[in-house]
């Protein structure tokens, strides 16, 4: 094989809780993930020696800052292969959005460069690699949602949801991650209300399950970034329910009940001059169509 192509998609957080920082300087947290369709493309390509990344996207690195970039000196280090990738990246996920899109893209690259040189790892050695790049990398290796804890590297495997049409929309800023955690002030909270929903959802209580959406980054991002609260309101107001940022923003997604109210509520959006889309989540990640794994 001398060339793989893959889909590397966006996950949203049904809930996200802080349960307060780690010795280590990360946060201990407990999250339910699902991935969406709005995706990247990734595309890696042998050649003899060396590291390139090409996109058109100028706000994403091109040299070690990219997690792409990292995730493949990693795996060619860790694997002892005589040989590099050209990587190119086609975005469509918000860059610093919130969205997981560099961490997927480099839970892509890490799985397709074992397709490219056959390496023919297991999927616990890919994830391995990947909790070093990264706390969201592991999670973009499971099969359908995610049930999250620790720093993230704890990623237990759930049955995905029935497909619910989104409208994802994005403000047009970037947040950085680290100062969203700096500015929040951590209530006494347990895990409870995510043990809950992990429930619902693994017994097939949906609705029941989507009452309890609850992102604990929210009340910071929404004080510091009005631009964000005032997106989210609007969603409300447009019919969606329940709305969130999701992780640590400014992205917002709201759950629609019908694809064509979706499309209006995307539609409206993008004609005054927001990033909108409207998609579906996943029930199934789109690495395991590959390749029949």
């Amino acid at each position: 094989m001398k060339q793989v192509t893959l889909t590397s998609p966006s996950k949203v957080n049904l809930f996200l809780e802080v349960l307060g920082r780690r010795d280590d300087g990360y946060h201990e947290i407990c999250s339910i993930v699902v991935l969406t369709e709005l995706s990247d493309t990734i595309t890696l390509e042998r050649r003899t020696s060396g590291i390139t990344i090409s996109t058109r996207d100028l706000r994403v690195p091109l040299g070690p800052d990219n997690l792409c970039y990292r995730a493949a000196d990693l795996l060619l280090r860790h694997s002892g292969v005589h040989g590099g990738v050209s990587i190119r990246i086609e975005k469509q996920i918000p860059v610093a959005g919130g969205m997981g899109g560099g961490s997927s893209n480099a839970a892509a690259t890490l799985w397709g460069l074992n397709l490219l040189y056959d390496l023919g790892w297991p999927r616990e050695e890919l994830i391995g690699l990947g909790s070093v790049l990264g706390s969201d990398v592991p999670l973009f290796f499971c099969r359908e949602a995610a049930f999250i804890r620790g720093r993230g590297e704890r990623v237990e495997e759930l049955t995905a949801l029935t497909p619910r049409w989104l409208v994802i929309a994005n403000p047009g800023i970037e947040i950085p991650t680290a100062s969203v955690y700096r500015r929040l002030r951590l209530p006494l909270t347990t895990d409870k209300t995510g043990v809950i929903m992990h429930g619902l959802i693994a017994s097939g209580q949906e609705e029941a399950a989507l009452s309890h959406c609850f992102n604990r980054l929210e009340g910071v991002v929404l004080e510091a970034y009005p631009v964000v609260a005032n997106l989210k309101q609007r969603l409300l107001l447009l019919g969606a329910g329940p709305v969130l940022v999701s992780g640590s923003g400014p992205t917002v997604f709201g759950v629609m009940r019908e694809a064509e109210m979706a499309r209006q509520v995307a539609s409206s959006l993008v004609e005054s001059g927001i990033a909108a889309v409207a998609c579906r989540t996943l029930d199934k990640n789109p690495l395991f169509l590959l390749a029949g794994r």
